[in-house]
This record gives structure tokens, C-alpha cells and sequence, in this order.
């Protein structure tokens, strides 16, 4: 004899439950995830994504597993994403960089402009002063639009040093 399928549930009823298994997914969740914002956050990405799917929710199964299952989905995403993120910087532990005056600014500024070749100098000062764009610049120097890039990116590490 065929299974009859389930009649889905409406929006209202389905919130219902969902605020009714709420507090034991987050004690599922908070004991997969060591930090409790994280839990946090994956508390929110499976009710999001169960909302989503909500029209394949089954109530004459067992939901709380079918919820769990959900979580314990978004968990191993979270932990995927979090592996691939470079690690957190807590702002405590980096240095004030010294602010430098505007004039300090402009002196070395002159001084680094002087590293670079009078075309290359062009080049920069037309570009990011004046704000010209690539096709005028080549145009006014008579070079191709990709001798002007390769100029402006040598020039750009002429200027941070590292040329």
C-alpha cells in the first residue's frame, strides 16, 4: 500500500514548532561549537535555511531530527567557511601606527616622486592627481594603453620601495 503523503504544514504552524524545538537546537548547536557566537550564528543559518525548505518538512516524521540534521549541515559549512578565513586580529594586540603630519606626508611624497623617471612621474600625476583615464594619458604620451599600465605599476612600486 502506497505511503500518502503528508499534508505540508502552513507558515503559522511551522513557525510554531520551529519556536517550540528552539531551545533544544540551540543546546544541540552549542554543544557542536566551541565559541558560543558561533553557535549563534549557526542557530541562525539553519533557521534561515529550514524556513527555506520548509515545503519538504515532513510532521509525521520525527522533525527534531530532521531539524538537528539541518543544523549539524550548517555547522560543518561554518566550520568549512571558518577554516578557510585567516584568523581573527583582536585590535588590542596591533600597534597604533604613528600619525604623520601633512607636511611630513607631502615631503616624502616629493621625495619618493623623485625615484621614478619623468615619464613615469607623468603618468602617476595624471592618472591619480588629475584623474585622467588610461586611453588620455596613453594618447597624450603616445604609447599603448598597456605600456601605460606596466609604467603606472612599475612607478606605484617604485614609490613603496620595493623597486
Amino acid at each position: 500500500m502506497p505511503a500518502i503523503p503528508a499534508q505540508p504544514l502552513t507558515d503559522e504552524a511551522f513557525a510554531a514548532f520551529l519556536q517550540q524545538e528552539l531551545p533544544e537546537l540551540r543546546a544541540f548547536v552549542r554543544r557542536l561549537c566551541p565559541a558560543p557566537a558561533d553557535a549563534d550564528d549557526v542557530v541562525q543559518e539553519t533557521m534561515a535555511k529550514v524556513w527555506r525548505l520548509r515545503a519538504g518538512f515532513d510532521a509525521t516524521r520525527n522533525g527534531r531530527a530532521w531539524l538537528q540534521q539541518a543544523a549539524f549541515r550548517c555547522f560543518c559549512d561554518h566550520r568549512r567557511r571558518r577554516a578557510g578565513a585567516p584568523p581573527a586580529i583582536d585590535v588590542a594586540d596591533v600597534p597604533a601606527a604613528p600619525v604623520a603630519c601633512s607636511h611630513e606626508l607631502a615631503d616624502e611624497l616629493q621625495l619618493r616622486l623623485q625615484r621614478v623617471s619623468e615619464l613615469e612621474r607623468a603618468l602617476l600625476l595624471g592618472f591619480h592627481r588629475d584623474g585622467r583615464s588610461l586611453r588620455e594619458l596613453a594618447e597624450q604620451h603616445g604609447l599603448p594603453v598597456n605600456t601605460v599600465k606596466s609604467q603606472l605599476h612599475r612607478a606605484r612600486l617604485r614609490l613603496q620601495g620595493r623597486n
